[in-house]
């Protein structure tokens, strides 16, 4: 339950950070890809570290909206497991200063399993961070995903502190 209405809020600050959608000036929309390197520190029924690296291609719509398409690997080193995200991206900016912008972002896709002994699974990422300087990124979230494994669900979540580059 919990999780529905964090995502529910999520999504409509997300899709009205915007005053009108019919006020978009069309002429500021411009492609926008990131990198993101980061940490997961395990939580959830299976409390497993992992190392992420992730890209994100999208276009930023005005000064406050993102919208994108990621992938990356998620490496679970002690289990020796890699998982490929993809996922959509959703950001919500508010721009305070000419050089600082915080944002919420949302990821929401689908996790695969590279490894021969883990399983795929549905994965959502929701985040708060800060864009510095117009292309320093740094991000604190929870990732979840969820697999089933022989009628077992299993959540691999997922404390996530990032750091990324705006081109």
């Amino acid at each position: 339950m919990k999780t529905k209405v964090l995502l529910a809020a999520l999504i409509s600050m997300l899709l009205f950070s915007t005053s009108s959608f019919a006020q978009i000036d069309f002429s500021l929309i411009r492609y926008q890809p990131e990198v993101d390197f980061g940490y997961s520190i395990g939580a959830g029924n299976w409390k497993s570290d992992r190392i992420n690296i992730q890209t994100i291609h999208g276009v930023q719509i005005d000064e406050y909206l993102f919208a994108g398409v990621g992938t990356g690997i998620d490496y679970h080193y002690d289990a020796e497991i890699t998982y490929m995200p993809l996922f959509l991206n959703l950001k919500g900016f508010l721009p305070v200063w000419e050089k600082v912008s915080p944002f919420v972002s949302l990821d929401m896709g689908y996790g695969i399993c590279l490894s021969e002994n883990g399983e795929s699974g549905f994965t959502i990422s929701p985040a708060i961070g800060v864009k510095l300087f117009n292309h320093f990124k740094f991000q604190f979230g929870y990732n979840s995903q969820k697999m089933s494994n022989r009628g077992v669900s299993i959540n691999l979540g997922a404390v996530q502190f990032k750091v990324g580059y705006f081109f």
